[in-house]
């Protein structure tokens, strides 16, 4: 039996930022309920990124890369192994808080018109 079709594809480009993307996807794992898969692409990291990755024990599928091919074009691989129809380009430094992903996807849900949405970025201290 096959996993359920998740309805967002949450893409992670990882460059020598190791334990602020494992910080990262569990904070996805904590705040998300929505059905999701996270899709994380090392830009040819060189602090064990991949490794680490590799092992979290959310799963998240790792493409690990021989080169640094940049932020927009590992978002495009990454994007190619998407399996929703909705893509969240997360970056590597955030926390998400108060499941502001589901918030983000019921606001997606309810205007569909739009056929791009944005979270609201907030710093550190709040």
């Amino acid at each position: 039996m096959s996993a359920p079709h998740p309805e967002v594809s949450i893409l992670i480009v990882s460059y020598n930022t190791r334990e602020l993307t494992l910080a990262a996807i569990d904070s996805v794992v904590r705040e998300t309920r929505a059905r999701h898969e996270i899709i994380v692409v090392d830009n040819a990291s060189t602090d064990g990124s991949a490794e680490a990755i590799a092992a979290h024990p959310a799963a998240p599928r790792l493409i690990a890369l021989k080169q640094n091919i940049g932020f927009g074009r590992a978002n495009n691989v990454a994007a190619q192994h998407a399996r929703a129809e909705k893509l969240l380009l997360l970056n590597p430094d955030t926390v998400v808080l108060s499941h502001a992903i589901d918030n983000l996807l019921a606001f997606s849900r309810m205007h569909s018109e739009a056929r791009i949405w944005g979270g609201r970025t907030l710093f550190a201290d709040g």
